[in-house]
């Protein structure tokens, strides 16, 4: 019985010290009942293989199992020595290892499926983050270029008003940046969700401010959103109305005009983003995230993810007079 100390942990040693162990006591005991030592480790040890050794270990396991059975069955006491007996007793053995093969089988499944429910976990979590770090990263730049640009035109000629006005911009987009990004990075390290509120409807409009701020084109019709509605959503409302206006400053130009809508009903949230800029690219139709032409990289790709959470669908296609329209129905 000593084999079976270390079946976790070894179980393919286990089972071939079980084997021969069951062997040794086939050749040498014969015609007694109490030589019944190995007869109980053969299927703790299959257990043991199925359980945490290899597929191939637990199938050579079971078979090696089921010979052992029926050579067990022949050799059974004289006592009972009729056909009947013989097969009585081959049944119970082999069936006793079945059983142990199926049971030791199952445990691996289920710890397989933890194993692989963790993973996903692990994956979602990751995702997360990732669409969070863009969200924050890919505004904030934008806006700190856009500011950029400004200044340095502005500090060409004499009235400086402009350029410092720029620069207070930039450092207060650069410090809320650099503070969403270390409360994001905090999740990685202590593994908790922060506790700072995320960002949502409400600040909408101080998101929309900011980009008039520096110098863009934007009007707004911005409904208040109902008291029931879920943090989640909220946060989901906000980062697709600020991946829009990113990719209005990155891709519209300088004149353009952009116009935001959010619209709250009773079952569902309806979001437009839509500029009469140039556009990175001029092809026709709805954008994709795959495949090749007018792709807008993870930023839609994850509007897209937050929506299908929820069960909606977020759309991004090029305006029949030029510039870009940006769509979000979700339900709420």
């Amino acid at each position: 019985m000593l084999p079976l100390t270390v079946r976790r942990r070894w179980p393919a040693a286990c089972v071939v010290a079980v084997a021969v162990a069951a062997l040794v006591q086939w050749l040498t005991v014969r015609n007694t009942v109490s030589a019944v030592p190995a007869d109980l480790a053969v299927p703790i040890a299959v257990h043991a293989a199925a359980a945490y050794g290899s597929v191939w270990l637990a199938r050579g396991a079971l078979g090696g199992a089921l010979v052992g059975a029926v050579l067990g069955a022949l050799a059974w006491p004289r006592l009972l020595d009729t056909t009947a007996a013989h097969l009585v007793i081959g049944a119970l053995l082999a069936s006793t290892v079945v059983a142990a093969w199926a049971v030791g089988s199952l445990q691996r499944v289920r710890r397989t499926q933890a194993e692989r429910e963790r993973l996903l976990a692990v994956l979602a979590e990751r995702t997360r983050i990732a669409r969070e770090m863009h969200d924050v990263v890919a505004h904030s730049l934008a806006v700190v270029i856009a500011q950029a640009d400004g200044g340095r035109y502005a500090a060409n000629h004499p009235a400086g008003d402009p350029a410092i006005t720029a620069l207070a911009t930039i450092g207060q987009h650069a410090r809320a940046a650099l503070a969403e990004t270390r409360q994001i990075l905090g999740v990685l390290r202590s593994g908790e969700r922060p506790n700072a509120p995320a960002p949502g409807p409400g600040e909408l409009t101080g998101l929309i401010e900011q980009v008039r701020a520096g110098g863009q084109s934007v009007e707004a019709t911005i409904e208040a959103a109902p008291s029931t509605v879920d943090p989640a959503l909220g946060l989901t409302v906000y980062r697709i109305v600020q991946e829009g206006l990113t990719n209005f400053m990155k891709h519209a130009g300088p004149d353009a005009h952009a116009e935001v809508s959010v619209r709250w009903t009773a079952d569902r949230v309806e979001i437009t983003v839509a500029d009469n800029g140039a556009g990175p690219a001029h092809t026709h139709g709805p954008a994709r995230t795959h495949g090749p032409a007018r792709t807008r990289g993870y930023g839609l790709i994850g509007m897209r993810e937050r929506a299908a959470a929820y069960g909606g669908t977020v759309e991004l296609r090029s305006r029949d007079g030029g510039g870009s329209l940006l769509t979000a129905t979700i339900p709420a």
